[in-house]
């Protein structure tokens, strides 16, 4: 069965929000926090990283930040609960920035997840079933969590320090084949991580990907 992956357009769309991410950390108290996952070396290195830097990470084909797309104990009652849908009676629980940064990612996902979930599933390792009933709500009551739910966003795989010593030595190499290689090393193991459930590797869907995620990485802006 063939699958069709991720835009060039779907593309751009995770590097804007890829660029968003790292800036924020930069600034922004609430995003930093993320970092509280990281080891102490990675957590600086990623905070200091240059602008030209930063834009090369940016290129990596898939969110360096997740939704908790796989952490069931999360969204279960966040899917449970029907919410009434209305984005302006929900109070702010974050920084504007922070916020603006988890409703568009959240809306990206939603969309994406909408109309091509096998793309979805590269561009942030989310199960079908998490799409599905993320789906399953309308595009308002999507925003409308995205404003009470604080803790949703998190540096992806941010306990696995291997991954991360690539993306932030290789991934941001000024030598072009040397970052993207590492990039589409990086998307594999997000793909296939423990963190999948058993049985349910997405090594052959990277693969499936692969002419699409190379034209990007060709990208040297």
């Amino acid at each position: 069965m063939e699958f069709e992956g991720p835009s060039a357009v779907d593309y751009e769309n995770v590097h804007s929000l890829n660029q968003a991410f790292l800036a924020l950390l930069k600034r922004d108290s609430q995003a930093r926090r993320c970092l509280a996952a990281f080891p102490a070396r990675q957590a600086g290195r990623l905070s200091g990283l240059t602008d030209q830097q930063a834009a090369r990470l940016a290129r990596a084909p898939f969110l360096l930040f997740s939704l908790r797309e796989r952490d069931d104990r999360f969204w279960e009652p966040v899917f449970a609960d029907p919410g009434n849908g209305d984005l302006f009676a929900v109070p702010p629980s974050t920084s504007d920035e922070l916020g603006r940064l988890i409703a568009a990612g959240l809306g990206f996902v939603w969309q994406l997840a909408k109309h091509n979930p096998y793309a979805a599933r590269l561009i942030c390792g989310a199960s079908l079933h998490w799409c599905e009933q993320l789906t399953e709500r309308t595009f308002l009551h999507v925003l409308a969590l995205a404003g009470t739910q604080q803790d949703i966003l998190v540096i992806r795989a941010a306990t696995d320090a291997e991954l991360w010593d690539k993306l932030l030595s290789s991934g941001v190499s000024r030598d072009h084949d040397v970052r993207r290689a590492a990039h589409i090393g990086a998307l594999q193991f997000v793909l296939t991580s423990a963190a999948q459930p058993p049985g349910r590797r997405f090594a052959a869907a990277a693969c499936a990907a692969r002419p699409p995620l190379l034209r990007v990485a060709d990208d040297d802006r």
